[in-house]
């Protein structure tokens, strides 16, 4: 069926791209768009029409006059209607008014202008509020603010309007498929790499924790594993690898491409240990990806510079940014310049949920140079560090967890988690290292 969609003469580039996402990239179906004297978005199908109130962009005829602090809303509605996927839906830009006639449905939530605020991040551009690590804090971002970052309310967006599709007569079916996305950033690649560090943890040991029997332990297995007899803590490439595959897995690990000596670097990406390891995760079909240095966020030389390091032949197409730092838009930019195809630094510092608003993987946008660009974003929605901070139950740890995977497979979305290779094997974590095969055992 052929779909007709009129869009008014202003912010011609931020409404086709916001229009593509949705259309295309969320429902799966084909349209022809038409620039026109209207103040709504017009969609037209046979003798069907639904019209989107156009809120939003509609203010801000001169090009990027949206992007300011004064423009996120500082209250939120949340309204209910028979489209409405959940209980009720966040309304960032609109009002909760809905017609309904024989073949025409009026709505009054901006759905387009709503889920441009969440996919393109341009909050974060616009708030100078940044942590030291110049990030945009958690609680400064609109959904944390008021209560729906656990919620992938761009999806609900999309799946209300499929809904008035479908009342109008035209099914559109979720080409989507449900997939567990797993993992891992390699902050550490080993804890005992040096003397000074068993001396370290064995300060620990009796200092902190008080345990001569673990002091001892500790000691004893720095040598053992210095002889290759056992494993060191951290080396948990292999046990998460069987897991996954048990579970007809992928996981994918993420190494940082620095040198010891500089800034945050805790190994060699060059070294032996490393590089070899790189090549048996690939021989098992597991995935090797880039942990973008700290330093390296808004760098495009720097950037450049490490993927270098890599082993010529492993082709690297997929990252996330050390400490999850991103700076809108250099960041994208700088990744879809390098070649990066698929990215997975959005998602909350001290949260869980959907940062993005979806879990789709998504086009992204430059909203200086009014682009789309080539690399998608692939949000993370799990993080264990930032999930245990939140819940440090390890019962509700997991049923916070078992509410995000529902939510994604209700919307046949990716559902992404973190975990980190050395949050394993040591006293802080060791309770949790069942809950993450549980995890794995339920994806």
């Amino acid at each position: 069926m052929q779909i007709n969609i009129r869009i008014p003469h202003n912010n011609i580039p931020e409404r086709k791209y916001i229009i593509d996402v949705l259309l295309s990239g969320f429902l799966g179906t084909g349209y022809e768009l038409k620039v026109s004297d209207t103040d709504i978005y017009e969609i037209s199908f046979a003798d069907k029409i639904i019209e989107i109130k156009d809120v939003f962009f509609n203010q801000f005829p001169e090009e990027l006059a949206y992007l300011k602090k004064e423009n996120i809303p500082e209250k939120i509605i949340f309204a209910k209607n028979k489209f409405t996927p959940e209980a009720d839906i966040p309304v960032i830009y609109g009002n909760v008014d809905i017609e309904i006639e024989q073949n025409l449905i009026r709505c009054g939530i901006d759905i387009f202008a709503s889920s441009f605020f969440m996919l393109t991040r341009w909050e974060e551009y616009v708030l100078s509020d940044k942590d030291r690590h110049g990030r945009t804090p958690d609680e400064a971002q609109l959904s944390v603010k008021h209560n729906f970052n656990e919620r992938p309310v761009v999806n609900e967006y999309a799946e209300m309007l499929q809904r008035m599709f479908a009342y109008l007569g035209f099914k559109i079916e979720n080409k989507h498929k449900y997939t567990p996305v797993i993992t891992h950033d390699i902050d550490f690649f080993a804890r005992y790499y040096k003397l000074p560090k068993v001396i370290k943890a064995l300060g620990g040991d009796i200092l902190k924790r008080k345990n001569l029997k673990k002091a001892i332990h500790t000691y004893k297995s720095y040598f053992q594993i210095k002889k290759g007899k056992i494993k060191d803590p951290y080396d948990t490439f292999d046990y998460l690898m069987n897991l996954s595959e048990k579970s007809d897995l992928k996981s994918r690990f993420y190494f940082i491409p620095a040198m010891r000596g500089e800034e945050d670097a805790q190994y060699n990406i060059t070294d032996d240990a490393a590089t070899s390891k790189m090549r048996s995760i690939l021989k098992r079909g597991h995935i090797v990806g880039v942990h973008g240095t700290y330093r390296s966020y808004k760098n495009k030389e720097l950037f450049q510079e490490e993927l270098q390091r890599f082993p010529k032949e492993i082709k690297i197409t997929e990252s996330r940014q050390h400490f999850l730092r991103f700076s809108n838009p250099e960041t994208w930019q700088m990744l879809n310049d390098a070649g990066i195809k698929t990215d997975s630094t959005g998602g909350f510092i001290n949260n869980v949920g959907f940062r993005s608003g979806t879990c789709y993987e998504y086009s992204v946008f430059n909203i200086l140079t009014r682009q789309k660009l080539v690399l998608k974003e692939r949000p993370l929605i799990f993080m264990e560090q930032a999930a245990r901070k939140k819940y440090p139950d390890k019962e509700l740890f997991f049923s916070k967890f078992a509410v995000l995977k529902n939510s994604v497979k209700k919307y046949e979305g990716n559902f992404v988690i973190l975990w980190h290779n050395n949050n394993f094997n040591i006293d802080e974590w060791e309770d949790f290292k069942k809950i993450y095969e549980r995890i794995i055992r339920t994806l």
